[in-house]
């Protein structure tokens, strides 16, 4: 830094000697200069180039002294660094404190609270390297001026001198400036290194603290650390009541550090709020859809149960139940003060719809979450606090009970709260045998962990009922505005919706329980070990997770293959007169997406081509030896794609059974008889048996009515009103004139069949239907017998 400061003297020399020489050049006689002028020496410069030497001096000196004006952006690093090391002096002073009582909590918000600073001190190193060699780089480039040869020229030349003296008096002057700014900022950044790097090795010092008491906490939690509860009958701790006046003073440290982490973390609350304000107007709009359209008993329950036209508390509760997915290594405070207020909301939700005497349970459970942490955060080793400790297990026990049988009835996927309430009650009877042998750290993290893993799954059941309000919603509106989701089978989707939630939540779940249980991290080092160390079969290289990759891409183009036909008006409430049709673009997408879902799924497992080719061998000799209906179906599917013999909704006859095309699938078709019965029917067979398909070209077809009437005398009348009356249905094709023939006739009555083409073939039975009772009223309005 000085060394840089004292090069700056020569510069300074070389200009006042610049400028001493050309003050007393201006007084010299012409002639001397012509002799100084005419002494050998180094080349003289031309005037251009002279003129571009110091314009290139001007705009080096120009760009540095722009660059030190903006100055290097240091200001947050300058704000923020003394938070940081105020908040790494509070850890270090509790890390004291709990080298006698461990707080498995609090030691796991440090961990990572430690890492997060560690990293931004690690940045703000970079940047501040990046900056000093950015100065350094300038401070040369000033330097190499003080040995340019141009200057040299000048002096020897008079006409320079006389013109250019006031270009060298700007350049020393911008010289200066530069000078100082580049000295001042390498004084500031030297500076701002000291004390990060300081922080810096502070924090994985204090980082190293950490992770040594987690293991110390996993090695001897189990051990004896206190007395057991009957030999600990009076004893008075003095150090118990030091310890508890040290932990409430750091109470405040240990806010201050957490808001720290909120701050520090505000970009993730920016996507939650995005996704909240996207959810809210979402399902706002489609309240005012379906009341416009009418229909607002829809929204009443049991179709609605906790949305409202202006769902804050719905939107509020999907963004507390969602935060943990945005930081999966939140502190588990952090975590707590989510859940403190997810669970404010979630009794005024239930204060609005649950009856009475279950609400009053529920703030019991509230109540005994509030004890439960509370204790554990102010526990010490006094007799009266492992005493109480004992009275909330049993009352959690006794709470899990009733959560087991009653109230897990009002929430949804209330399967899940039963589990996870026989976990409760396990974890709290544990905690209790825990604390009365004297292992006191085990117990507060069971007592907590029950306890916040018990209602996060409340939370979370309510979240999924919330999310199938929001669906149920999106139906109801896109049937008024008959969107394209208006074809889709509500009470279906919804079950498969219900399915990924419930996935979705249980690992949710599992991410903070094992969290709170200090088990997460060895629990997906483990995982990811697992599934991502090499395995070696002969030559072939896998991995698990490889492997776990493929099966989950070939589920997921399954499940997409067989939703797909929703997108073509498909649905499972299409009754045997309303299966519209729909062409064999379906099963070609279908097709498709298996065909993509394969190959994604095999490029996904990692391995080699050579491996691949040896596989769909080993397929071809399966299929020699047992698969060959399987793939005959499969490949008659493929051919049904391309010669289009049938499509959905066409009416055939097949295999004795006749009725219309519900699905073509990839191995097997379905039709629905006239009866209302769905037959299966394989692809194969529909190439290799005998097809009718009666509306492969158009929906006409030709039907016959057959008549007997009497007496044979009125036939000419019979004949007329029954010509009119098929004449006159809009059913008929009317190019083509119905024919009424004879079949039989004596002195008493005529047998006549109709024989008339109708435009549906679907409207068959119905006009069949229309046509005799017209018929059968005309007759007998004009006194002929029909039988």
């Amino acid at each position: 830094m000085h060394g840089t400061c004292t090069k700056g003297i020569p510069v300074l020399l070389v200009f006042l000697c610049c400028f001493n020489f050309f003050g007393n050049a201006a007084n010299a006689q012409p002639g001397k200069d012509s002799v100084a002028a005419a002494t050998p020496g180094p080349v003289k410069l031309s005037a251009d180039s002279l003129l571009i030497r110091m314009e290139e001096l001007h705009n080096t000196l120009n760009r540095i002294n722009d660059i030190t004006s903006r100055g290097f952006d240091t200001r947050g690093m300058e704000g923020e660094l003394p938070e940081i090391k105020s908040n790494l002096q509070t850890i270090e002073d509790n890390l004291k404190l709990y080298n006698k009582v461990l707080n498995i909590r609090n030691l796991q918000m440090f961990h990572v609270l430690l890492a997060d600073m560690r990293e931004h001190l690690d940045d703000w190193r970079s940047r501040l390297f990046d900056y000093n060699k950015e100065l350094v780089r300038m401070n040369a480039e000033m330097m190499a001026f003080t040995k340019d040869s141009f200057v040299k020229q000048i002096k020897a030349d008079t006409t320079f001198r006389k013109f250019y003296l006031p270009e060298l008096k700007e350049l020393k002057g911008k010289w200066d400036e530069a000078q100082k700014a580049t000295t001042q900022h390498l004084d500031k950044i030297a500076v701002l290194q000291a004390g990060i790097s300081g922080s810096y090795f502070k924090a994985i010092e204090l980082e190293n603290k950490v992770n040594e008491q987690l293991r110390i906490f996993s090695i001897k939690s189990f051990g004896k650390e206190y007395n057991y509860l009957w030999e600990d009958k009076s004893r008075t701790d003095s150090s118990a009541a030091t310890l508890a006046q040290q932990s409430s003073k750091s109470f405040e440290g240990l806010g201050k550090i957490l808001n720290y982490y909120t701050r520090n973390h505000s970009n993730t609350w920016l996507w939650m709020l995005l996704i909240g304000l996207v959810f809210f107007f979402r399902v706002n709009k489609q309240f005012r859809r379906i009341k416009k359209g009418g229909s607002s008993e829809l929204l009443q329950p049991p179709y609605i149960k906790y949305l409202r036209a202006l769902p804050v508390l719905g939107t509020l509760v999907i963004i507390l139940n969602i935060a943990s997915f945005f930081d999966l290594h939140a502190p588990s405070a952090y975590i707590d003060s989510l859940q403190s207020f997810l669970l404010f909301l979630l009794t005024i939700l239930f204060w609005r719809k649950w009856e009475r005497r279950m609400f009053v349970y529920w703030i019991g459970i509230f109540v005994l979450y509030l004890l439960t942490t509370a204790t554990a955060a102010a526990v010490v080793p006094d007799v009266r606090v492992r005493i109480w400790m004992l009275v909330l297990n049993g009352l959690s026990v006794v709470t899990g009970l009733f959560i087991y049988f009653r109230i897990y009835k009002n929430l949804s996927a209330g399967k899940l709260v039963r589990i996870v309430s026989m976990v409760f009650i396990i974890l709290n009877v544990l905690a209790a045998l825990f604390n009365l042998y004297g292992r006191l750290s085990i117990a507060q993290v069971y007592s907590t962990a029950a306890i916040a893993g018990l209602l996060q799954m409340i939370g979370l059941t309510v979240f999924i009922q919330i999310m199938e309000e929001a669906f149920y919603l999106q139906m109801q509106a896109s049937r008024i505005a008959g969107g394209i989701t208006a074809r889709f089978d509500f009470e279906k989707v919804r079950a498969g919706l219900h399915k990924m939630l419930v996935v979705l939540v249980v690992v949710l779940w599992l991410m903070v329980f094992t969290t709170n249980l200090n088990i997460y991290n060895e629990l997906y080092s483990g995982i990811s070990s697992l599934i991502t160390a090499p395995r070696i079969i002969g030559n072939t290289s896998f991995t698990l997770g490889n492997i776990l990759l493929f099966f989950v891409i070939l589920l997921i183009s399954n499940l997409f293959q067989k939703y797909i036909g929703y997108f073509f008006g498909e649905t499972d409430e299409d009754l045997v007169g309303e299966v519209k049709e729909k062409s064999s673009r379906l099963l070609l997408l279908r097709l498709l997406v298996l065909v993509a879902g394969f190959l994604i799924a095999i490029a996904a497992s990692g391995l080699p081509m050579d491996k691949i080719t040896v596989v769909l061998g080993a397929l071809g000799v399966g299929i020699g030896l047992g698969l060959q209906n399987i793939v005959n179906n499969l490949v008659s599917g493929v051919i049904l794609i391309f010669e289009r013999p049938l499509k959905i909704g066409d009416f055939v006859e097949v295999a004795g059974q006749k009725g219309r095309v519900k699905d073509i699938g990839i191995r097997s078709s379905r039709m629905v008889t006239t009866e209302g019965a769905e037959v299966t029917v394989p692809n194969g067979d529909l190439l290799s048996s005998k097809l009718i398909n009666w509306t492969l070209s158009n929906n006409h077809i030709r039907t016959e009515l057959l008549f007997t009437i009497a007496p044979s005398a009125a036939l000419p009348l019979a004949k007329k009103i029954i010509l009119e009356e098929v004449s006159g249905s809009d059913a008929i094709i009317g190019k083509v004139a119905p024919e009424l023939l004879v079949k039989s006739i004596n002195d008493s009555s005529v047998a006549l069949k109709l024989q008339v083409w109708i435009q549906n073939v679907h409207q068959e039975e119905a006009f069949k239907s229309r046509m005799l009772q017209q018929v059968y009223q005309r007759l007998k309005d004009n006194e002929i017998t029909m039988s």
